[in-house]
């Protein structure tokens, strides 16, 4: 029986304190060997499209990535079929893309012309009006979310006091040569691939660290409240890496694409990370928590505490927007797919998998 290809979870957009924020350029690592760009509205099939050409090459044993919806984790917004580098992506607002190298790289799938376009116009005007609602309540969540970054700097600024900046130097040089040391220089320029593995979404604060990680992988393990430190070191070693040629993944914070979460370079099967899920399978630990200062005040600790609460208060709120905007969505794709031909569809999709059969095979 032939073995399945080995899935890989994780987002490449995110809602932030400054909006929808997009990584949908690095949906494949350098330039693709054939990206096709769907488009069409809600409710065309988009998301069971990506879903159901993933599953097929993952049974066939290739490796897939799926790149869940930033605001959905059941939709799909792309996928990657890795040995081959070709990704099938959603090139639809709020991460619009269009093809970079026509005809040769990229190519647009319109599922529009699978439409009823008069049954559609039947409900034109709810259709409006919920487009315009839809725009409201991510607004809404976004001023949250702004506040709630506002929060999470005061947690930093009193976290992050009197930190000892100079243990901190000695840690980082000391844990990064235990890493770059033994590294032999490769003969390529290294990139960076940006990402998110968590998101802030209807499902509410959703975490797909342990989907992210590659098949064989060793874990390290940043212990850091103070996400300014973590985010240094990372940032430090990510520097060194790519100099040495090494290709890095680096998964940032949703709330704040500036912090840095994860990095996995690949070639190595090396994740280095700051989120708790892994500690327990980490074979290392960097602790950056014991380089602050244990003697802070009482009134700083109940700030903290406080600001803590006043976090998960506002991310909750932001969150409830969220939700009401994906039952929203739901409503609104509804009035097309009662318009769609899905057998086309169907005919369609699998006119497309042979194609890229034919590419790969």
């Amino acid at each position: 029986m032939q073995e399945s290809g080995y899935i890989r979870k994780f987002f490449l957009g995110a809602n932030t304190h400054k909006g929808f924020h997009s990584y949908y350029e690095y949906v494949v690592p350098g330039i693709p060997n054939r990206l096709f760009i769907l488009k069409g509205g809600p409710g065309t099939g988009k998301s069971t499209f990506l879903r159901k050409i993933a599953k097929e090459f993952a049974e066939m044993g290739y490796d897939v990535e799926l790149h869940h919806c930033s605001s959905d984790n059941d939709s799909l917004d792309g996928i990657r079929i890795v040995p081959f580098n070709i990704a099938v992506m959603d090139g639809t607002a709020p991460h619009t893309t269009d093809p970079k190298y026509p005809a040769v790289v990229d190519e647009i799938i319109n599922l529009g012309e699978y439409w009823n376009k008069e049954n559609i116009q039947k409900n034109r005007e709810a259709i409006i009006s919920c487009n315009k609602e839809l725009k409201k309540l991510y607004a809404s969540s976004y001023r949250f979310l702004s506040a709630a970054k506002e929060v999470q700097d005061d947690l930093e600024a009193l976290v992050g006091d009197e930190y000892d900046w100079t243990g901190f130097s000695s840690t980082v040089s000391e844990y990064k040569s235990s890493i770059l040391n033994s590294l032999e220089p490769i003969k390529k320029q290294g990139k960076s691939r940006h990402l998110f593995h968590s998101s802030i979404n209807s499902a509410g604060r959703v975490d797909f660290i342990e989907n992210a990680l590659p098949k064989n992988n060793t874990c390290h393990y940043i212990k850091a409240q103070y996400h300014t430190a973590s985010t240094r070191l990372l940032s430090s070693l990510i520097s060194d890496l790519l100099m040495k040629g090494y290709d890095v993944e680096v998964f940032h914070q949703p709330l704040d694409p500036e912090i840095i979460e994860t990095i996995i370079i690949c070639e190595l099967g090396l994740v280095i990370t700051n989120d708790a899920k892994l500690e327990n399978k980490a074979e290392k630990i960097i602790d950056l928590d014991s380089l602050r200062n244990k003697d802070i005040s009482k009134d700083d600790n109940a700030y903290i505490e406080n600001n803590y609460s006043l976090f998960n208060s506002l991310m909750d709120e932001a969150i409830v927007r969220i939700q009401s905007a994906k039952k929203l969505h739901d409503q609104l794709e509804r009035y097309y797919i009662e318009s769609m031909d899905f057998k086309r569809m169907s005919e369609l999709r699998s006119k497309t998998l042979e194609r890229i059969k034919n590419i790969c095979l």
